[in-house]
């Protein structure tokens, strides 16, 4: 049989596809179909343009002379819109590009030295497609994606479809283009096993979580802006002063809200942070607990002001392109802030497991310890300190510390404002009738002297409760709902608050308490302050499963086919389970809207039921259907004996599942039906 690999346009073709894998994978780092694009010109027109010039006669090296020239000038050119050299832009692209906020802007100077590195890597692959071994258009795909890998740390092809890709095209290029004369049947019975066994290899290490990846960002240090701003604690009297006003306007999930995480106390005051890195730039790991929950919510300023942007934890998307984070306490700052300021943020915030917090430890070193410095305390407030905090636990004697704080003290918005060791010392040992009367800042300052105290890690928090729920299912926050509150660190659970503010229970729903109270001197009575709405609980979520096969007739395919046979296989379990679903009528109907909720991206919590998982979902989507698909399905599942089962309501699932499917973005509507994360349930 004559060998096909005697054709050069197909060896280009071949060597084109490899570095077209490498260079899709390079443009996820931007995001958006601009850079796809503008980086397949770059990889595919180098390597055409050097087939093309070759084949009517012109020397192999004098061809990629000019076309290396070419690409130069390209990058020049891009250069000179972005203000910088040709120099300039190529010699600080490394830590350029590890500096800047992911996704990249569309920008010349971020663009050009990629756009360069692609097409000279286009022609390398174009010169080497002839040679015998054919190792070079390979090397030059796998160093584009690994470029790529390290651009994004992995976020780039988190499943890892573009890395099958070029290991399917490297190795049918290899057996089906080989100069041997052996029959390519015979070559692919040979070379399928092998294949399968990659390709399955690599799946298995896509679904498995990367933990301690190399991140070249670590080795680049961010460009850092110092900025000194004032702690909003005293602000909180002033709220508090005004309870109507409206501060902020919020959608979506239904969580507290952090404003400024305060972590420097000197005694006389706390103070907020001042070293801030664009975001999306800092690497510095923030100290975290083991289970965290994940919350989006869209943020419109009222009667806020001030240059903080509330986030519903730890930011890890912000849609306001200036923001600056510092990664430490997860405090977002807008360098330029409008009154009327809307972007929308997506957090995470621990949320351990209650069960877990009595037997709960504190870290003995690390960068916990850093929250446990203060001042010496006076000799009176160290007394008092040691008298409430009992024998025990680190939970233990942190919620009796809570309890001590709030033991027949006052909340007013009228009370003197301050943070000083003397304001906190009146606060908790004062015999005058205003003595003990404090906002929540002295309350929360209060908890965290005495935990810092007792060995504690502790820092405090300003923020906001949810708000008040409105009909069109958005929430107001107001003036009453500003709080500071503290929060201990935790071993492996994380950060996790404590309410000494009277009459708040914003954070102490669902956690277990002291078998009985503590032993402590009562306070002057005093008049105790109006309830304060709890907030909702929030949700969690998240997880991934896949499978992989290969019929045998596949084995004589192109690589095409070789990819889709996984594709296949999960179309044909999706479709079976969908089958499965609708036998089963009203129970299989709410099934299915279930499967949307996790394909969005929403999985409902574990501890919810059916009627509260239908209405978030309604709620999210815009429907009404999941409301009626559960209670259909509770009807159905639990009704009494002889009760008659209500037909499936296929209207209403079909209702949910295009809203759902419609939340996603559009690149990833195609992996709709085939997304194996349902099959786990």
């Amino acid at each position: 049989m004559t060998s096909t690999a005697r054709n050069p346009w197909l060896l280009t073709a071949w060597a084109a596809g490899l570095v077209s894998v490498g260079a899709i994978a390079l443009a996820a780092a931007w995001g958006g179909w601009q850079p796809v694009v503008l980086l397949l010109a770059a990889a595919l027109v180098p390597i055409l343009l050097l087939r093309g010039v070759v084949a009517l006669g012109v020397s192999r090296w004098a061809a990629t002379s000019v076309l290396a020239l070419l690409l130069v000038l390209t990058a020049y050119l891009m250069s000179a819109r972005s203000d910088t050299s040709l120099r300039g832009t190529v010699t600080d692209s490394v830590p350029l590009l590890l500096t800047a906020p992911q996704p990249y802007a569309l920008r010349a100077d971020l663009l050009a030295p990629v756009v360069l590195l692609t097409g000279l890597v286009a022609l390398f692959a174009g010169l080497r497609a002839e040679s015998r071994t054919r190792v070079g258009p390979v090397a030059a795909g796998v160093l584009l994606y690994v470029a790529a890998a390290l651009l994004t740390t992995g976020r780039g092809d988190p499943w890892g479809i573009l890395a099958v890709l070029l290991v399917v095209l490297a190795v049918l290029g290899w057996v089906l283009l080989d100069e041997h004369t052996e029959p390519s049947r015979r070559r692919l019975l040979v070379a399928g096993p092998a294949l399968v066994v990659l390709v399955g290899g690599l799946a298995s290490v896509a679904l498995v979580p990367a933990r301690g990846a190399f991140d070249p960002r670590t080795v680049v240090d961010p460009p850092v802006t110092v900025i000194e701003t004032a702690s909003p604690l005293p602000q909180l009297g002033a709220w508090a002063a005004n309870p109507d006003d409206e501060l902020l306007l919020v959608s979506g999930d239904a969580v507290p809200l952090r404003l400024v995480t305060l972590d420097e106390y000197d005694g006389a005051q706390w103070r907020a942070a001042t070293r801030y890195a664009p975001f999306g730039t800092a690497v510095d790991t923030p100290l975290t607990g083991d289970r965290r929950r994940t919350a989006t919510v869209e943020v419109q300023f009222a009667g806020l002001g001030g240059s903080w942007l509330p986030s519903p934890g730890d930011p890890i998307e912000v849609s306001e392109p200036d923001a600056l984070v510092d990664v430490t306490t997860g405090t977002l700052h807008d360098p330029d802030p409008d009154p009327d300021t809307r972007y929308v943020v997506t957090g995470v915030a621990d949320e351990p497991d209650p069960a877990d917090l009595v037997g709960a430890t504190v870290p003995t070193s690390g960068p916990a310890l850093e929250y446990l410095d203060q001042p010496q305390l006076s000799g009176a407030l160290a007394a008092y300190a040691d008298r409430v905090t009992p024998d025990g636990g680190p939970y233990v004697r942190a919620l009796a510390i809570e309890a001590a704080v709030r033991e027949g003290r006052r909340l007013s918005p009228r009370a003197i404002s301050g943070s000083a060791f003397w304001r906190i010392e009146r606060f908790l040992l004062g015999t005058e009738p205003d003595d003990q009367v404090g906002t929540s800042e002295q309350f929360a300052t209060a908890f965290a002297v005495l935990a810092r105290r007792a060995g504690l890690p502790t820092r405090l928090v300003v923020g906001f409760r949810p708000g008040d729920r409105q009909p069109d299912g958005t929430r107001v926050i107001r003036g009453r709902d500003a709080l500071a509150w503290p929060e201990v660190y935790f071993q492996g659970l994380g950060w996790v608050p404590f309410a000494p503010t009277p009459n708040d229970d914003t954070f102490t729903q669902g956690r277990p308490q002291l078998a009985e109270a503590p032993d402590v001197e009562p306070a002057p009575t005093t008049e105790s302050a109006e309830p304060v709405p709890a907030a909702e609980p929030p949700p969690v979520a998240r997880a991934a499963d896949a499978g992989l096969g290969l019929p045998s007739w596949v084995l004589v395919a192109s690589g095409t086919a070789l990819v889709a046979v996984p594709l296949l296989v999960l179309a044909v379990a999706r479709l079976v389970r969908s089958l499965r679903h609708r036998r089963r009528g009203a129970t299989g109907a709410w099934a299915e809207v279930y499967d949307a909720l996790i394909l969005a991206g929403e999985p409902p919590p574990a501890w919810a039921t059916a009627p509260q998982v239908a209405a978030r979902a309604d709620q999210w989507f815009g429907t009404s259907g999941a409301t009626e698909v559960a209670a259909r399905a509770e009807r159905a599942a639990f009704g009494p004996a002889g009760t008659t089962v209500l037909d499936r309501p296929a209207a209403e699932v079909r209702e949910v599942r295009r809203a759902a499917r419609a939340t996603v973005p559009r690149w990833r509507r195609w992996w709709w039906h085939l997304d194996p994360r349902v099959l786990r349930r």
